[in-house]
């Protein structure tokens, strides 16, 4: 009976352990949750601008323990890699809260030094083209590699980070991110740098996705026969797995305010050498997004108040680099059409008049308005008021180049995804790229289009031609129109020439 004593004790300690170990890891994630919420609080603040340095300094180092302990308690992939990510996130954050820091007290209270209004610019629709070899994607075999990819934001002292994607395998032919990252008071000369980091998952082709006894067996056997040199390296890299996934830098790029539109665009990367090429991502080396930007002095009421124009009083409002007037205070309140739209940009001039001290000229003849305007003001203090401050809009103008000239739009949602990993995924742009070519009115009819040479209807897609009967039959109806090209005189393009001899 003693015996059974032991195991029935046994059998407890070890549920014991389980419960603890449960515990151990509910109390990591809580306190990481709690702390996520504690610094996104801090990101969505109002008067986030405010907060010092120090303060942001003492969340980072609590997200950093709070990512360490859910890092150490964690059995499942999905909880080290959003702490993994976590982790290097707040580490960047804090290396460059620490800069500035020592920046600010190097140079005593640093006073901004960047004149004029600033924007709020928001980055969204990030796709980035995967380039796998065909056989890789079509045939699903060959490269075997899974990954683990996110993205930072650099901004001044402001890092976002994109949800993490994964695992990303030879099937997906772009990375999507549905997030939308918003930065605040940020300056016409902005540079914004966004980082790519990736991790590769071990796969059950490698050694350390093999199971522990099977590794151990492995590990002995090479040890006994190749080497201890061998061996100290695989327990190095055993070891290294044990502190949590590692994260590559693999690519960057550096936008500014000539690469804002309201639409998506197209952007280069630059990608990083890494020492073991098998944890490289296959990047294609370009990279789209709308990176769309609105200067505050678009949507911000810069100055009001009463004036007359050719006699008559009227109220006006300053905003969006113009003049508008109405016939009171209650029918601007109102949303009534104004009475008057005076232009205030680049190419706009206002200088006092020298008749009357109450009273500016403002000459839009660069605006095809070839009389002066006067406007008198109540004061000679309305006077300067309002001339400093037309003369600061005509600057930003200026300085914010097209976007002040076009209003870009900017999303008020700012990184709209789960606590941990989302694995949906935008539509890939493999999908979404039409094989349907158009064909402008001005082209000859005679001219065959996309859709006579392969017999297509407007829904097809290149995801719909990938498999391999869709390839062949596609192949047989290229031969059995070249025909109509033969008989209609029609030669084919010079490149689509070239390509048929090298293949």
């Amino acid at each position: 009976m003693a015996p059974r004593r032991k195991s029935v004790q046994t059998s407890r300690r070890s549920l014991n352990d389980v419960c603890y170990k449960e515990n151990n890891y509910l109390c990591c994630l809580n306190d990481y949750q709690t702390r996520v919420r504690r610094r996104e609080s801090l990101r969505h603040a109002r008067n986030h601008v405010e907060h010092d340095l120090e303060q942001k300094i003492e969340v980072e180092i609590k997200m950093r323990e709070g990512s360490a302990r859910l890092l150490a308690a964690a059995k499942h992939r999905a909880q080290s890699l959003e702490a993994a990510k976590a982790l290097l996130t707040s580490n960047e954050r804090m290396s460059v809260y620490m800069a500035e820091l020592q920046n600010r007290r190097r140079e005593s209270i640093k006073q901004s030094c960047t004149s004029g209004s600033t924007g709020k610019l928001s980055i969204s629709d990030l796709r980035i083209p995967l380039m796998w070899r065909d056989s890789d994607h079509f045939k699903n075999r060959g490269d075997h590699r899974r990954f683990a990819v996110f993205c930072l934001a650099r901004l001044g002292t402001e890092i976002h980070d994109t949800s993490l994607l994964y695992p990303i395998d030879r099937a997906h032919t772009d990375l999507s991110f549905p997030d939308v990252l918003i930065f605040n008071n940020v300056p016409s000369e902005f540079e914004l740098i966004l980082e790519i980091y990736s991790h590769v998952l071990q796969e059950d082709l490698s050694i350390a996705s093999t199971p522990r006894r099977i590794k151990k067996t492995i590990h002995s056997s090479i040890s006994k026969t190749v080497g201890k040199k061998l061996a100290a390296s695989l327990r190095d890299e055993f070891g290294s797995a044990k502190s949590g996934p590692h994260f590559d830098l693999v690519a960057r790029a550096k936008l500014s305010l000539d690469d804002t539109n309201d639409n998506t665009h197209t952007h280069d990367l630059v990608i990083n050498s890494i020492e073991n090429k098998h944890h490289s991502l296959p990047l294609f080396g370009h990279f789209c997004c709308r990176l769309a930007i609105q200067p505050e002095c678009i949507t911000k009421e810069i100055c009001i108040g009463n004036v007359k124009i050719d006699g008559q009083n009227y109220w006006a409002r300053l905003q969006g680099f113009c003049i508008k007037t109405w016939e009171s205070k209650k029918h601007a309140e109102e949303g009534q059409n104004p009475e008057h739209i005076i232009p205030i940009n680049k190419r706009t001039s206002i200088q006092p008049s020298r008749t009357s001290t109450k009273e500016l000229l403002i000459n839009n003849s660069g605006n095809s308005v070839e009389t002066l305007l006067p406007i008198k003001f109540e004061s000679k203090e309305e006077v300067q008021k309002w001339l400093k401050l037309l003369s600061a809009h005509i600057n930003d103008h200026s300085r914010w180049k097209h976007a002040a000239e076009v209003i870009q739009r900017v999303s008020n949602i700012e990184n709209m995804r789960n606590s941990f990993i989302s694995n949906k995924r935008q539509g890939s742009l493999y999908d979404e790229t039409p094989l349907i070519e158009s064909i402008p009115s001005d082209y000859t009819s005679a001219r065959p289009t996309v859709q006579t040479i392969f017999d297509l209807t407007p829904s097809t897609s290149l995801s719909s031609c990938s498999s391999t009967n869709s390839l062949t039959s596609l192949r047989s109806r290229s031969l059995s129109i070249s025909g109509v090209f033969k008989q209609s005189g029609i030669s084919l393009k010079p490149h689509l020439t070239s390509a048929n001899k090298k293949a």
